[in-house]
């Protein structure tokens, strides 16, 4: 299966707005995995822009930089989405952007060790790159610390 062409595919897709300016590193923050994933504490982290019914949706134009926090226990049916893209907000099946309750199954069965709850969304296309670097993204990154999280399952939308 040949790989997709994702950028040539965003710029047909929103072809009247200005070429997005891709990151490029010339390094790679990853991590190796310090033990296997069965004993890990895993995150979920969303762009899809999915937040609970009892908090504000997310802001309608691009560079969003909040976050939400949602528990792992939560009724998917109280889950929304609010982001800028109009494809994110038909989703169907919220697991395809948002997989709680698949993460949920695999914690039950043991292939992860915990699902830290809770889970994070915020809204992608997030044009303002230094902001969400130096502004968001450590938020997120403190918050991740203090659950005592392993890794991160990052869903991009």
């Amino acid at each position: 299966m040949a790989p997709v062409a994702y950028i040539e595919q965003v710029r047909r897709m929103f072809p009247n707005d200005p070429p997005y300016q891709w990151t490029v590193n010339a390094d790679s923050p990853w991590a190796p995995m310090a033990k296997p994933v069965r004993d890990c504490r895993i995150a979920l982290i969303s762009s899809g822009g999915i937040y609970h019914r009892t908090q504000a949706p997310f802001d309608s134009v691009k560079n969003d930089l909040t976050f939400r926090e949602i528990p792992k226990d939560v009724d998917m049916a109280e889950l929304q989405v609010s982001h800028y893209s109009p494809k994110a907000k038909k989703v169907q099946d919220l697991n395809t952007i948002f997989p709680l309750r698949r993460l949920r199954e695999l914690e039950a069965k043991g292939v992860i060790a915990a699902l830290a709850s809770p889970a994070f969304t915020f809204m992608g296309r997030i044009f303002t790159r230094t902001r969400l670097q130096k502004e968001m993204a450590p938020h997120l990154i403190d918050r991740l610390r203090t659950m005592n999280v392993d890794a991160a399952f990052l869903v991009p939308v």
